[in-house]
């Protein structure tokens, strides 16, 4: 169970968040790490969140604490849901971050929730959506199926999309260096005025726009023209060329997820590496042997 001593340790751990408690004396670590890592970052993320948790695990045990725990960061996102809902949250140590990642929590169930409308209303069925109320059991539930993103964007499928890339902001802000972020985002920026906006002719359009001289091209050199543009020239077309490939996707191939694979496009290209200068090689100079000398002599 909880103890007053415990509060003192948890200030001592600076990633940590909030503490809940179940019923049954099992601790909840909402850490300051993201709920979402991407796939990219999630090796990284597992490691630093470890790390947390076992120092703050043992500190616990040290104190006398023998209780279960687990790590929020660490389960689906409607067991999260579940615990908050239904654990008393016994330590708030940031109760602003607290608040940013569980908005993330509420915008990710609404997302699902009116996709799996979206896919029952298609479907003709009536499929019961999962539900985020807490469980009466301390421990996480097993989650029912998540109801896939592979349903045609529409028009109304426009608003889950976006609602999906506000919760990514914190990924797309943290891009470095930071004209990598700026291209990254102005990409992201003609995606959505261009490709997404009309679901059904806007990549038609975003594919005339794509070559050397189109509209996302003449934006991106923009942003580098006081860098090194030669520098950038192989991430502008490497970026251009495979959006090319997933713009061309047939219409019942354009599902929420494809949309949001388009914006991981420059996401994932790599920063440009300048080319290192080097010292030129000095000419060779051949020398005649003293033995070589001896005989043309």
């Amino acid at each position: 169970m909880w103890d007053a001593r415990f509060a003192e340790i948890c200030r001592r751990h600076p990633d940590l968040v909030a503490v809940y408690e179940s019923g049954r004396g099992r601790l909840g670590f909402l850490l300051r790490q993201t709920l979402v890592p991407l796939d990219a970052e999630r090796m990284e993320w597992l490691v630093e969140t470890r790390g947390v948790a076992r120092r703050l695990i043992g500190d616990l045990r040290a104190a006398g604490f023998t209780g279960g725990t687990v790590v929020l960061q660490w389960l689906p996102i409607h067991d999260v849901a579940r615990i908050v809902a239904r654990w008393i949250r016994r330590w708030d140590g940031d109760p602003a971050r607290r608040s940013r990642l569980l908005s993330v929590v509420e915008r990710r169930l609404t997302d699902e929730r009116f996709l799996a409308s979206r896919t029952r209303h298609a479907r003709g069925a009536a499929e019961p959506v999962a539900s985020a109320m807490p469980s009466q059991d301390d421990s996480p539930v097993e989650s029912k199926p998540v109801p896939t993103i592979g349903a045609v964007i529409d028009q109304a499928g426009l608003d889950a999309l976006k609602a999906w890339y506000a919760a990514m902001a914190p990924c797309w802000l943290a891009i470095q260096p930071v004209r990598r972020r700026r291209l990254v985002l102005q990409t992201h920026v003609w995606l959505a005025d261009l490709a997404l906006a009309d679901p059904v002719g806007g990549p038609a359009r975003a594919l005339a726009e794509l070559g050397p001289d189109g509209s996302l091209a003449r934006a991106l050199h923009r942003l580098v023209s006081n860098d090194d543009p030669v520098a950038w020239n192989g991430w502008i077309d490497g970026v251009r060329d495979e959006l090319a490939r997933a713009l061309e996707r047939p219409l019942a191939q354009r599902t929420q997820l494809w949309a949001r694979s388009l914006f991981f496009i420059p996401y994932r290209a790599a920063a440009s590496r300048r080319p290192v200068a080097r010292a030129p090689l000095e000419p060779a100079t051949w020398t005649t042997t003293p033995r070589r000398a001896k005989m043309e002599a």
